[in-house]
């Protein structure tokens, strides 16, 4: 029973750090909208017993003919676009190669931590400056944006920062494991 207890809280403090990573990440998408027309969905890991909330995919093809983009907005855009794609592509290739690397190491029959935390270490630091460079092109392109482009824009993506705000990372209690 205890080791029950023991691998349902190792699991639980796996999921707490995964949420505090998905939040973050879940921003940068929810600024990055999505792939071309695909949907982007903002919705973290539910916790235990929570439900989770399902959010409405955005449609890029219609909130941008609904943004009536002007020539300089519509390259603003694009790059915005390409950013995206080129930051979600190697945050693929990174995860599949730190999976890969991961199973090789615990086919070891004593884990080396250090090894596993620097291989995740590594994949967030390659991960980091593509996202930061989406997330300014999307900043960006918002700027450029008219008040009635924003509202337009800001109705859209609403449903995303609303789903984020109802999955807060919960703190981890030592005391009682949950």
């Amino acid at each position: 029973m205890t080791q029950l207890n023991a691998s349902a809280n190792a699991r639980k403090a796996q999921r707490g750090g995964l949420l505090l990573k998905l939040s973050a990440l879940t921003v940068v998408t929810a600024l990055s909208l999505g792939v071309g027309a695909a949907p982007v969905y903002a919705q973290a890991l539910p916790m235990d017993n929570d439900i989770a909330i399902h959010v409405q995919p955005v449609n890029m093809r219609t909130l941008h003919d609904q943004l009536n983009l002007k020539p300089d907005q519509e390259v603003q855009w694009q790059t915005a676009l390409q950013a995206m794609q080129q930051s979600h592509a190697s945050e693929r290739m990174n995860a599949d190669q730190m999976q890969a690397r991961m199973q090789t190491m615990l086919q070891q029959p004593i884990l080396d931590l250090s090894a596993l935390h620097a291989v995740h270490d590594k994949a967030a630091q390659q991960d980091a400056p593509l996202a930061d460079q989406s997330a300014k092109a999307w900043l960006k392109f918002y700027s450029g944006l008219t008040d009635q482009q924003k509202k337009t824009f800001s109705d859209a993506m609403r449903p995303q920062f609303e789903n984020i705000a109802h999955h807060p990372a919960r703190p981890y209690d030592p005391r009682t494991g949950l």
